[in-house]
């Protein structure tokens, strides 16, 4: 897809969770959490493929000069093809859409659980699971602004 003629070029940009679109826009600019650092991708860029951290997903949409939309997104794909911008990630939520009380909550709980296991074969699959809560906690209350 092509930008509007006469305006500036923007990409497609698209952040996908399992359950489904997060957001589908028209973007300027969109910056991701790679696994070597953070991507910032505008309209032309090369082909890509990249892994992605838990971490934030800021997007300047096409019609806004200043300001970002933010999401805490979970770890993932990213992909770059033409004008097009995907992110394919296990959660995304827009950053004022998290509850700081619940994520607080949950780290809470993730602590305490990593604290009971002590390592038996039996409870690697616990310790991996209060683990992975523990960091989409933290990345929650991180975008959030309240690490």
């Amino acid at each position: 897809m092509s930008s509007h003629e006469g305006g500036p070029r923007t990409l497609d940009v698209e952040i996908v969770t399992p359950e489904g679109p997060v957001l589908q826009e028209r973007a300027r600019m969109i910056v991701v959490p790679g696994a070597e650092g953070e991507l910032g991708v505008l309209p032309r860029h090369a082909p890509l493929i990249a892994e992605l951290n838990p971490g934030e997903t800021r997007v300047r949409l096409a019609g806004d000069e200043t300001e970002f939309q933010r999401f805490a997104t979970g770890p993932g794909y990213f992909k770059v093809q033409g004008d097009s911008a995907v992110v394919l990630v296990d959660s995304a939520i827009a950053v004022n859409a998290i509850d700081v009380a619940a994520a607080e909550r949950q780290r809470d709980e993730a602590l305490a659980a990593i604290e009971e296991l002590t390592g038996d074969d039996e409870q690697v699959g616990r310790l991996r699971n209060a683990q992975r809560d523990l960091a989409i906690a933290q990345n929650l209350l991180k975008v959030a602004g309240r690490s």
